[in-house]
């Protein structure tokens, strides 16, 4: 495992990030050890997630609750669906979508910062992106590439 990440994802820092402990996330993409790590510059959170062959970092935000542990929910690079913009973020978590590609598939809603439309993406081993369209009824329900208009 030559390959070790460098640097933090959320800001310019290019030096070691400080390790912390295992934790578990809401959406992960594989159940590998996810390892927290903290920019010394930023104070912003990373997990590295330990491939068998390399290791991958991706960004993480935290959720703090009351008199329970922290839910962790990662954040993954998404270019959006409809316009290639990289200017996404994480919107919901764990969506409902009315037509999934697959049962085994878990969703999230990521916004397009740019065209502010929302993207649905799939994860298990790899992750997919669908445009996305909430529902005009049930707004906690999503409908995968709706016909564009």
């Amino acid at each position: 495992m030559e390959d070790k990440p460098q640097g933090c994802l959320w800001c310019d820092y290019r030096g070691p990030v400080i390790a912390g402990e295992i934790i578990s996330v809401v959406n992960p993409q594989v159940t590998l050890q996810h390892e927290l790590r903290r920019c010394p510059e930023c104070k912003a959170t990373m997990v590295d997630i330990r491939w068998p062959d390399r290791i991958v970092r991706r960004k993480v935000r935290e959720s703090p609750r009351r008199f329970r542990r922290s839910l962790w929910v990662i954040v993954y690079p998404v270019e959006c669906a409809w316009c290639g913009s990289h200017n996404t973020d994480a919107y919901e978590v764990n969506a409902t979508v009315s037509n999934p590609v697959s049962t085994r598939f878990k969703y999230d809603i990521y916004r397009c910062l740019d065209c502010e439309r929302p993207n649905a993406i799939s994860y298990l081993g790899e992750v997919y992106v669908h445009r996305a369209d909430q529902d005009k009824e049930f707004f906690s329900l999503w409908h995968l590439d709706p016909d564009v208009e």
